[in-house]
């Protein structure tokens, strides 16, 4: 016996084949473990992935998004070295040169009366 489709069934599935190689910011939100609105605010910062717009909805391809992710990638960091200490102010004597703090209080200006 012939299956009868439903033509509005058929519609369904050629729309949903167009989006098939995009996710809705419902579904990035989603698979990263983040709100909507994080998804929007890294857009906002320009630090999320490329997205595309179809009238006010929102897309983001799947393949942009792989390639986002490969992007954010950061090499382990190297460990760590002792820190070298900075040379210190030399008078020619080969004496240190103690520092000075400036003191705003204590300069001379307008004392604020009209006299």
């Amino acid at each position: 016996m012939p299956e009868l489709q439903n033509p509005e069934a058929k519609q369904t599935d050629r729309i949903s084949s167009i989006l098939a190689g995009y996710l809705t910011p419902k579904d990035l939100a989603r698979a990263f473990g983040v709100s909507e609105r994080t998804i929007a605010r890294r857009h906002h910062f320009r630090e999320g992935p490329p997205r595309v717009k179809i009238g006010r909805k929102v897309f983001y391809r799947f393949e942009s998004v792989c390639a986002w992710i490969a992007s954010c990638e950061r090499p382990e960091p190297r460990a760590a070295r002792p820190r070298r200490a900075r040379p210190r102010a030399v008078d020619p004597s080969g004496v240190p040169i103690p520092m000075q703090r400036n003191h705003v209080g204590t300069l001379a200006g307008p004392s604020g009366s009209d006299n």
